[in-house]
């Protein structure tokens, strides 16, 4: 009979003692946890302090918010908030859409302006995100060379607009009834973009400023000046393009590229 006492309370401190220990400091809740003393009496302590978590980045698709935010508070906030801008201020909302549309205008000017400097029409230039340019070269400027025309400014504004519509939200988008592509537009061109998924070989910011600066025209083919304004320059394999690659591989640069991805899991390239 004695050994069952004894059995019994070395089984009840055992376990008092897995409770105490399982209410260590990272229990997420307000629940109590009971100090055990040396009569096995259990005591509540006091709860755990509440735990703070600050969001420090979103990100979905690379190059959205580094490439559209150049104040660093604006991208701070822009990083801390959800990707639908729940509970931002208006006032502060609307100054980084600004500055974000600013940055879109500019592409849309400097794509149209290069359309006129080598000697292409608004027909046969580039068309940013696949729209025709409102004027190209100089023209986008009235006689002073200063002021932009209202056809050009208008044109910019239109571009600004139906970008960051296709971009912002800045989430992930899944379109099963189309081909799997980074380019893949969903439910027409004005709708919202990148809606195939994402290969791991897909050069995504070739692609983006591919779509941003020519609407997704540019092929391997085209001639290297008009390739060099929608890429990067980073190839994704030293030793050769893929179907969409714009890059033009350098092996000599034994820092570019990468082994091809895995046929399984866990489906990225093995380490150099």
């Amino acid at each position: 009979m004695n050994t069952l006492k004894t059995l019994f309370a070395a089984s009840t401190l055992a376990a008092l003692s897995l409770t105490t220990m399982a209410c260590g400091d990272d229990k997420e809740t307000t629940d109590s946890c009971p100090v055990i003393d040396a009569a096995g009496s259990a005591t509540p302590d006091a709860p755990p302090a509440a735990k703070t978590y600050r969001q420090v980045e979103q990100l979905a698709r690379p190059a959205i918010a580094e490439a559209l935010l150049l104040n660093n508070a604006y991208l701070a906030g822009y990083n801390g908030t959800a990707p639908k801008f729940t509970g931002v201020p208006p006032a502060t909302l609307d100054a980084v859409v600004g500055e974000a549309k600013t940055v879109l205008k500019a592409v849309y000017l400097g794509t149209c302006l290069v359309n006129g400097a080598v000697g292409l029409t608004a027909t046969t230039g580039l068309k940013p995100a696949g729209m025709t340019c409102a004027e190209v070269g100089p023209a986008v400027f009235e006689a002073d060379g200063v002021t932009l025309k209202a056809t050009a400014a208008a044109g910019a504004q239109a571009y600004a607009d139906a970008v960051f519509g296709q971009f912002e939200p800045d989430v992930t988008r899944i379109d099963t009834a189309i081909a799997s592509t980074y380019l893949s537009l969903c439910g027409g061109t004005n709708a919202p973009l990148l809606c195939g998924g994402r290969y791991l070989t897909d050069d995504v910011m070739d692609d983006t400023y591919n779509y941003l600066i020519a609407g997704a025209a540019i092929t391997p083919t085209a001639p290297l000046q008009f390739r060099a304004l929608v890429s990067d320059g980073v190839a994704y394999s030293k030793a050769g393009s893929t179907a969409g690659q714009l890059s033009t591989p350098d092996a000599s640069n034994t820092q570019q590229g990468h082994p091809d991805p895995l046929a399984a899991f866990p489906y990225s390239a093995a380490p150099f």
